[in-house]
């Protein structure tokens, strides 16, 4: 790679980092909460908690303008440029206007709370859920701000830090209040303070130690309240719109379910989605740290490092998150039966089929969006993701009244997959960029012969305990893998110096990643060899 290239993908290595021990851990944090939560409650109330924070997951994406993204987008651009004082403006406009704007929505939920269980949701017992379910509105919203703030001036220590404090907080409280009676109420409560302590603490980092930094040490003109709305909404309303289909469909689908589906099938269904965040582990942090690093970089002036930035950025993508899929596919009724235990008898099929659309990493579907949005053209993730509710909408309804959850599930992968194709192909013709194609599907075949079989291991091994099972047959599916990806050219010479050099960014963790490599290499040399 080049010194620039290498450069940038080394920060976003760094940022890549700590956004994942941070995600990693407030993961498993909010894993044994949410475990918790379920065996407290039970499907049904989980079921009920699950349909009132419908109403306040919608909200929350309709008051964002795209005003997250832009301040990442310009926090990072302003920054490299020397302009710190612009960024605080921008930085201060957003959290008001946030603030104020989640206050009345707020205030509009809690009012209208009984109307919202009657008329959309079809409980018309959760009236008083919902009221509690506005509390959480302020501070979630404050905290995806203040995250995206920190992502973008480079501070993903921050925003780890943040993760932790929420998923700590929700961990003791939400279980504490249903021990002491307080049922969904509780859960819903303790989720809502969460965010709030977060959001506080977060803010007071922000003026406390950032703002002075970025005084002092960049110069450049301010921007007043109105100038940065205008320029982070103009940047970002087709961003915002996007949100509303993302955040308009999932609440589509989630009342599509609640017309058709029970509450103890919904329940299953929302056990499952959270092992979906086995994945998204690797995505989440890689997504966040593409975004900044394709913003510092314009195709018209940087056309080469731009196009190899892309492809390699699907590839090493691929690379993680196409077998770690499959991992949790054939292992799912040993990872729900673990720590959930067979009361949830339906979410390891249901996982086991949703799982499989983030194989549509190996055509792209991570890197497209932070492609377009890093260059500016933030109307091409619109229509993007125009084309996902266009296809999304019919499917998931004919799908859930034939066939419930699994319909629900194969919409959802069939509108992923072509929305893809379409973003991919928007690429090629506007910019002329494109994917390795002969790469992921070697990436597909490699986990697909571990999955083979780690799928004969489990089904004839005599392990009866499930958590034994799931350690046994994790550990022949890594691996495997690590023998299939040298042996069917996944992984070349030319890859591992390139993974090598943006792994040497990890600190403390690169002499681990260094003899994963170092085996690789062995491999890859005995398979020249014959």
């Amino acid at each position: 790679m080049s010194t620039e290239l290498s450069d940038i993908a080394k920060a976003s290595a760094r940022g890549g980092l700590f956004l994942f021990l941070g995600n990693a851990s407030s993961t498993i944090i909010m894993a044994f909460a949410s475990i918790l939560i379920a065996r407290l409650l039970g499907p049904e109330n989980y079921g009920l908690y699950a349909v009132a924070m419908i109403a306040p997951t919608f909200l929350i994406a309709l008051s964002d303008l795209g005003i997250s993204k832009a301040l990442i987008r310009f926090s990072a651009r302003f920054c490299s440029e020397g302009e710190g004082r612009k960024v605080v403006g921008l930085i201060k406009a957003g959290i008001i206007f946030k603030f104020i704007f989640l206050l009345l929505l707020s205030l509009v939920m809690f009012l209208l709370s009984d109307s919202i269980a009657i008329w959309v949701l079809q409980r018309p017992g959760i009236g008083l859920l919902i009221r509690f379910a506005s509390i959480y509105l302020v501070g979630e919203a404050i905290f995806t701000t203040l995250n995206s703030v920190f992502i973008g001036l480079d501070e993903t220590k921050n925003t780890s830090l943040l993760m932790n404090i929420q998923a700590v907080t929700k961990a003791v409280a939400s279980p504490l209040l249903i021990i002491l009676g307080m049922g969904a109420i509780g859960a819903i409560l303790g989720a809502g303070l969460s965010f709030l302590l977060a959001a506080v603490i977060g803010v007071g980092v922000l003026f406390l130690r950032i703002f002075p930094n970025l005084y002092g040490r960049n110069h450049g003109e301010n921007v007043d309240f109105f100038q940065g709305m205008r320029l982070m909404v103009s940047y970002g309303m087709p961003l915002y719109l996007s949100a509303i289909i993302f955040s308009f469909l999932g609440q589509f689908q989630s009342f599509v379910l609640v017309l058709f589906v029970s509450n103890t099938e919904i329940g299953n269904y929302n056990v499952a989605m959270h092992f979906s965040v086995l994945v998204t582990l690797i995505t989440f942090p890689i997504v966040m740290s593409l975004f900044p690093a394709f913003s510092k970089l314009s195709i018209r002036k940087d056309r080469d490092m731009v196009e190899k930035m892309f492809k390699l950025s699907v590839k090493y993508i691929s690379l993680l998150v196409i077998p770690a899929s499959f991992a949790v596919a054939v292992l799912s009724t040993e990872i729900v039966g673990t720590l959930y235990g067979s009361q949830y008898g339906l979410a390891p099929g249901y996982l086991a089929l949703y799982i499989l659309g983030f194989l549509c990493a190996g055509l792209g579907m991570f890197v497209v969006g932070s492609f377009f949005n890093g260059q500016g053209d933030t109307w091409a993730t619109f229509r993007v993701n125009l084309i996902n509710l266009g296809l999304s909408m019919p499917l998931a309804f004919i799908m859930v009244f034939f066939y419930g959850v699994r319909g629900l599930i194969v919409s959802l992968l069939a509108s992923q997959f072509l929305s893809t194709i379409y973003g991919l192909f928007l690429a090629r013709k506007k910019y002329e960029v494109t994917i390795d194609w002969a790469s992921s599907l070697r990436t597909g075949a490699a986990s697909l012969a571990s999955t083979a079989l780690v799928y004969t291991f489990i089904t004839y091994a005599p392990i009866p305990i499930p958590a034994f099972k799931l350690a046994a047959g994790g550990f022949l599916y890594l691996a495997s893998f690590l023998v299939f990806a040298p042996l069917l050219r996944v992984i070349r010479k030319v890859d591992i110096e390139n993974l090598d050099e943006l792994l040497q960014a990890l600190g403390p963790m690169y002499p681990i990643a260094r003899r994963i490599l170092n085996v690789e290499e062995k491999i890859l040399a005995l398979h020249v060899t014959i």
